[in-house]
């Protein structure tokens, strides 16, 4: 561990309790003004579970009592905004097969600047947490990578991960704009037995020149490069580069054709018995979206095709998106053909609808995508959420959650479901403290390893409160 990510990982939470003491009386404003804000959390939560580790063959009991730790720096000013995160999970006892009593380490940075005819955006992101502490229904490190099976995984041990982001995009409100735009991911592993959670890193860069062709018709053109390395048995190393051509036309005042060609290579190095081999392999993708504005809502299609080691993907989807009288709704269906060529229906649903005294959420998304480490995935998420406030202090929450992963050709994946049940009763007890109790299920269920189950239930006492320095 380098001494950046030891410093981040295990002093910022010990300034965090110097910090909070004298200013638990001072209340300030809310964080969407302008101006520097702190915000400072503590919830403490007692619960006891009858499989901790969720482990198939030996579940082991456990109680625990652990105290999170929160802080938040934000200013927002006139061009530009800097935010701070840092929380952390300070353990009494550590749980079974545990390795730290500090645990589920975050700290996230970002800035973001606006200028007169240009925009900046940087960041860093790290987190420390137990394997078996981890909840992948939970914010994502890495939000637009796709589910893969490290997420649902089941083992001791430790994961850190470190990522860096850059954005600089000119040129916003002329005929000619450049954009460029770099992240670098990091992953590793410590205390595990999975051989499949191995450490990778990841680079990627993109640039993207965009000119107007005309008053309804915008051109642009985008290369990518993408270097993936992994301590896994191969040590493999892939670099993936494209060109792409794209058009985005006005077809009407309330109708957009966005279309994208372009040809991508993929290089990969190996160790296959004991000799470093080399293949590289080349085809075309691209993608088509129509989008048309209605009177309540919009509706369009797309279809994309991908490539990646094992071949080709290729997805196509119909969506509408409407308001509703108390909410909204997106849908989308379709189908995508995996590596297989076979044909897999696919989509997504995302419901919101509020009543008198509750709110109602759903979402389920089916998708066959190519994970980080070319892995063929057909994943399915799902969740579901009900709030109903009992009154102006009490309220009651059941929301439920679910994740699958199948193998869609390629390599062998092991099929994983995982599902969370929660049923959750809230009571504010003064303005600034609040007292949460409730129950909550777990089951994992992995192909050629088996299924486990949990119950647990926990009392949680918490405070969240902001003020202005």
């Amino acid at each position: 561990m380098t001494p950046l990510r030891l410093l981040i990982g295990g002093g910022c939470l010990g300034a965090l309790a110097l910090g909070t003491g004298p200013m638990l009386a001072q209340q300030g404003s809310s964080p969407e003004d302008g101006g520097p804000v702190l915000t400072f959390g503590v919830g403490t939560t007692l619960s006891a579970t009858d499989n901790y580790n969720l482990d198939p063959n030996n579940g082991e009991d456990a109680t625990l009592f652990d105290t999170r730790l929160s802080f938040g720096y934000l200013n927002r000013r006139a061009s530009d905004v800097f935010s701070l995160d840092v929380s952390g999970l300070l353990r009494a006892d550590e749980p079974p097969g545990g390795s730290s009593v500090l645990d589920d380490r975050n700290v996230r940075l970002g800035y973001e600047r606006e200028g007169v005819n240009s925009r900046l955006g940087f960041g860093a992101d790290y987190s420390f947490a137990s394997v078996d502490a981890f909840d992948p229904f939970d914010d994502r490190f890495f939000e637009d990578d796709p589910l893969d099976p490290t997420d649902l995984t089941q083992d001791r041990g430790d994961r850190e991960q470190f990522g860096t982001r850059f954005s600089f995009e000119t040129g916003l409100d002329g005929p000619l704009g450049f954009l460029l735009e770099g992240r670098y991911r990091d992953q590793s592993f410590s205390g595990t037995t999975d051989p499949d959670l191995f450490d990778t890193e990841i680079l990627n860069l993109s640039g993207t020149t965009r000119f107007t062709l005309s008053p309804v018709t915008e051109g642009r053109v985008v290369l990518r490069y993408e270097d993936y390395s992994a301590e896994d048995l191969p040590q493999t190393d892939r670099m993936t580069s494209s060109l792409n051509f794209g058009v985005t036309q006005a077809l009407s005042p309330v109708s957009t054709l966005d279309v994208i060609v372009g040809v991508q290579e993929i290089e990969t190095e190996e160790t296959i018995g004991g000799l470093r081999q080399t293949d590289t392999e080349t085809g075309f993708i691209g993608g088509l979206d129509f989008t048309r504005e209605l009177a309540r809502g919009t509706i369009g299609t797309s279809f994309d095709v991908r490539e990646s080691v094992n071949g080709r993907t290729a997805t196509w989807l119909v969506s509408r998106a409407m308001p509703l009288p108390r909410g909204a709704l997106e849908l989308s269906l379709g189908a995508a053909s995996d590596v297989d060529d076979t044909i897999l229906p696919v989509g997504s649903l995302t419901l919101t609808h509020e009543m008198k005294r509750s709110t109602l959420t759903a979402s389920l998304e089916r998708q066959v995508a190519t994970s980080s480490r070319s892995e063929e995935l057909r994943t399915t998420r799902a969740s579901l959420e009900y709030r109903y406030a009992i009154n102006g202090i009490s309220d009651l929450g059941f929301s439920a959650n679910v994740a699958e992963l199948d193998q869609a050709g390629g390599p062998a994946v092991n099929d994983t479901t995982r599902a969370d049940l929660r049923a959750t009763y809230s009571r504010e007890i003064t303005p600034d403290w609040r007292l949460s109790s409730g129950y909550e299920f777990r089951w994992r269920d992995e192909e050629n390893v088996g299924s486990a189950t949990s119950n647990r239930v926990f009392l949680t006492l918490e405070r969240e409160f902001v003020l202005r320095p």
